[in-house]
């Protein structure tokens, strides 16, 4: 690992240095200025986070191209250890879902296909589900709460399922891992992350066990997570992109972070006690958006548990692990917003005392990956200026003290060679992962072919280049709001498109556009010659709302669809997790329709059974409400005297987060109805009751 480590680092600050020394003979050709020291300040960390990108992904080809090298000829891998596994000596696994404002229907059919899954594996024996809620909908919460009564009574050879909620959000998703933790993480031994889109297939699942219980000395594994399900051209541009390309990022961080491996949140397994040992995370000192909660905090997690000793490990060579793309360009960037913030305050975890240098370099790429776009903004103002200044300055032939004609030295070739080199850098691995892809006949045929294949490749390579500008002005106004001191509030991830209209996609880009146009106008009539190496940008932010018009628009992914553009293997033959999760969903979701928010709500308040289960429930969970005493107060007198639909969100809220008061008012309608409590209540009121 040493070796690989060693050799990552060589061809990094080798390709980095070439293109610097290019870079600067190309400046210099005719004297060096300001600008130029300017132009190449910031050229420096840009050529070496290419740099970087282009060795990781090619480590990450090589990695593969070993890989199935070694598996030629070889007997396919069983699961012989399935017995072993299932030892009652071994400690048990929790496969834990945090979940906030989310689509019910959804969370619970991807928990049910896993469950499904995993008794079909026959290992369900040694794993429990845990669906822990931060949801402050009460309409969503009582919906889920009857997707965990039915999903429960499903079968008992399936995983036990559970269902809590907390009463006070504290400290986001953190906090809801925390008090999963520190309440019921004593009964396991590991914990098995997942997010609200997430799905694992059960081998995927007995793997990552197997591996953590033959490795003592490891706390997490990673599983790299595959993009699936998604509808709108977006949404497949991405799951393509991460289909053929995304295996080279998983082995190529892999190749050179070894036993020093990251953690992405979810789609992961992580020892309990080591977790538990090491992760609790402080506040930052300060106030937000740099300070306080610590947003992002996966990478800070596997840093602390490497800190502690422990290993940190990549499964790159494992498939059947799953997550949903975000369905539109607005919706990555409203993602992206809250990632920048949590990315830029590990700026104040970087030199903390005792990190390995490795996860350092983790903490750093995170927060490259959001400064390289107001580098590139910048980079591309100061190229302007240059092309600008040599259209307007004068020629000198004749200086002072010399009596010969000093000619200007063109430097055309040079600056194109150098061009092309950095194109090299950041399409090459693009065909490497193309190139993986069409000698593999399984791959090839399960993507449509080669030809599909090569034009979806061309398809993205298009597209993304002309998103990429509208990304870079918006990250570079991200960093800039968070480094003024705005904050982002949590706010639930949209899973679904919503319609759209150009007008709407005009007013959300209009920054962009207006952008684009003055940067067309300027380089047409300051610096022209630079308008040809400008196209891809100035396009991309010119054509920014019609660009998201087509991205974000329709169902399936469109024309490219119908002609089998942009599919991955799991379009055409779905796993089996996939096509459980689809089944589920349509279940459920018929399930939660044939009753309203209202029906459900009256059915808590008035049902006798239903309200001890959601009193139970909640003194279960424990802690106390977040809302004002008075508002539940209030709301248990409307809802006996006056009538459930006059009840605020709020109000609902209170009076289902206080169990003594939904029982008190319980009580006191059916007192009211009958003139007294008897063992059966008779027949069941209306909601306006």
């Amino acid at each position: 690992m040493v070796t690989h480590r060693r050799l990552f680092l060589f061809c990094v600050a080798v390709i980095t240095m070439a293109a610097t020394l290019s870079f600067v003979q190309v400046l210099a050709a005719n004297g060096l200025s300001l600008l130029h020291v300017a132009l190449t300040v910031v050229f420096v960390p840009l050529a070496a986070w290419l740099a970087q990108s282009f060795c990781t992904l090619t480590a990450g080809a090589f990695l593969l191209i070993w890989q199935r090298l070694r598996r030629r000829g070889s007997p396919p891998g069983g699961l012989e250890d399935r017995a072993a596994g299932l030892d009652p000596v071994l400690p048990r696994v929790a496969l834990v879902m945090p979940v906030y404002n989310e689509t019910t229907a959804r969370v619970f059919a991807g928990v049910a296909a896993m469950r499904d899954d995993l008794a079909a594996l026959g290992v369900a024996a040694r794993f429990d589900v845990f669906v822990l809620s931060d949801t402050t909908d009460p309409d969503v919460w009582l919906a889920e709460c009857e997707a965990w009564h039915d999903e429960c009574q499903r079968g008992e050879s399936l995983p036990a399922l559970y269902y809590r909620r907390r009463l006070h959000n504290l400290r986001r998703k953190t906090g809801n891992i925390e008090d999963f933790v520190e309440r019921w993480g004593g009964a396991y031994g590991a914990m098995i992350t997942l997010d609200a889109d997430s799905l694992l297939e059960a081998r995927t699942i007995w793997s990552l066990t197997r591996r953590l219980d033959a490795s003592p000395g490891t706390a997490l594994i990673q599983a790299a997570p595959k993009l699936v399900r998604g509808e709108t051209l977006f949404a497949r541009l991405l799951q393509f992109a991460g289909d053929v390309y995304g295996p080279l990022s998983a082995a190529g961080i892999a190749f050179w972070a070894g036993g020093e491996g990251n953690y992405w949140g979810h789609n992961a397994i992580i020892r309990l006690n080591a977790f538990a040992a090491c992760c609790g995370l402080p506040k930052l000192p300060g106030r937000e958006p740099l300070g306080g909660e610590i947003l992002s905090h996966d990478f800070v997690e596997a840093a602390l548990l490497r800190r502690a000793g422990w290993r940190v490990e990549m499964a790159w060579d494992l498939a059947g692990s799953y997550e949903e793309p975000p369905p539109t360009l607005s919706d990555f960037m409203i993602r992206d917003r809250r990632w920048c913030q949590g990315n830029l305050q590990h700026g104040r975890i970087l030199f903390a005392r005792g990190l390995h240098w490795v996860s350092r370099a983790h903490l750093m790429t995170g927060i490259m990956s959001y400064l390289t776009s107001p580098l590139w903004f910048v980079f591309l103002i100061l190229a302007g200026l240059q092309a600008w200044t040599l259209s307007v300055a004068e020629p000198v032939y004749f200086r002072a003290g010399t009596p010969w004609p000093t000619w200007p030295i063109s430097q055309e070739e040079e600056a194109a060679a150098l061009l092309a080199a950095m194109m090299g850098l950041l399409f090459l691995p693009k065909l490497w992962g193309l190139l993986l892809a069409l000698t593999n006949s399984r791959d090839r045929a399960a993507r449509g072919g080669a030809g599909r294949l090569v034009i979806g490749v061309l398809v993205e390579t298009v597209l993304s280049a002309l998103i990429a500008p509208i990304m870079m002005i918006r990250h570079t106004r991200f960093v800039a709001a968070i480094l003024t001191g705005s904050g982002v509030d949590w706010t639930p991830q949209r899973r679904t498109a919503g319609r759209q209209t150009l007008l709407g996609a005009a007013r959300a880009n209009v920054d962009v556009l207006v952008i684009g146009v003055a940067a067309t106008v300027a380089v047409l009539l300051y610096a022209p010659a630079l308008g040809w190496w400008l196209v891809p940008v100035l396009a991309g932010l010119v054509s920014a709302p019609w660009l998201c018009l087509l991205l974000d628009s329709g169902k399936s992914g469109g024309p490219l669809a119908r002609w089998g553009l942009l599919g991955i293997p799991e379009d055409r033959v779905p796993p089996p997790v996939l096509t459980l999760a689809n089944e589920h969903e349509a279940r459920l979701s018929a399930l939660l329709a044939s009753a309203t928010p209202a029906d459900r709500f009256a059915a808590v308040l008035l049902d006798p059974v239903r309200n001890a289960r959601h009193c139970a429930l909640v003194n279960e969970a424990g802690g106390g409400s977040a809302l004002p005493p008075e508002v539940a107060r209030r709301a248990e007198v409307i809802a006996v005297h006056l009538e459930q639909a006059a009840l605020t969100r709020d109000e609902r809220r209170a009076l289902l987060e206080r169990p003594n008061r939904l029982r008190r008012a319980h009580d006191q309608i059916w007192a009211n109805r009958d003139g007294g409590l008897s063992g059966t209540p008779g027949p069941e009121p209306n909601v306006a009751a």
